[in-house]
């Protein structure tokens, strides 16, 4: 484990590509040829937007654009993927899905691994939702009302909601905030995103932050 390494997570409210800023910002040191793994899942995915990330990391200078539907390939193959990764981008669709493939066993492990060499993870709407400790499962993604879920751990002490004001997630929040027994909720919108570099959060676009029944919006 690399103490030295920045540390980044990026937590998407909306369903991928990711906007320049973003881009320019997870890809800072990454050489031309870095390994940039998408990972979605086939059905109840993102697949459809592989092509667009493709295209805008190529455009930035990027050569080197993998996806990998963890649903539809190995688990060998997917440990591999992840564990050359220089970049891993995590897309939207089912989040009961995602979180099954993605924050359980071998491969949360690897993801873990991942995070503290340096690696960012960058997610989108159910790829943001599986990073925290505590991953907070929206009403509308299930038949079985608000649901609290262990995710991949990365980021502690807080819950989010993804497509917050879209999604009309306030109530919700509010309620998975105490059902989680956390200090924190970030409702994040699309094309908004949550940041965690060593930690320490920040805010590209609207972020609604909940804590002692009070909202706070968060501009920049």
């Amino acid at each position: 484990m690399m103490d030295k390494k920045v540390k980044k997570i990026i937590l998407g409210g909306g369903t991928p590509p990711p906007s320049k800023e973003i881009i320019d910002y997870v890809t800072e040191g990454l050489s031309s040829g870095a390994r940039i793994l998408y990972l979605t899942v086939r059905v109840g995915g993102a697949v459809k937007y592989q092509e667009q990330c493709r295209q805008l990391f190529y455009e930035a200078g990027f050569t080197h654009f993998e996806t990998i539907c963890g649903d539809d390939v190995e688990k060998e193959i997917l440990i591999k993927a992840i564990q050359s990764a220089e970049l891993i981008l995590i897309g939207s669709g089912n989040t009961l899905k995602y979180h099954r493939i993605y924050s359980k066993g071998e491969v949360k492990k690897v993801l873990i691994e991942a995070y503290y060499s340096g690696v960012p993870l960058v997610g989108f709407s159910a790829g943001s939702l599986i990073m925290p400790e505590t991953m907070l499962v929206s009403y509308k993604d299930n038949l079985f009302g608000i649901r609290v879920k262990k995710g991949l751990g990365l980021v502690t002490d807080c819950v989010i909601s993804a497509h917050y004001s879209k999604w009309r997630e306030h109530r919700m929040l509010r309620a998975g905030l105490k059902k989680a027994k956390v200090p924190i909720g970030y409702g994040i919108n699309d094309d908004s995103y949550l940041v965690f570099e060593n930690n320490r959060p920040r805010f590209f676009g609207t972020i609604y932050i909940e804590r002692n029944h009070q909202i706070k919006k968060s501009l920049v």
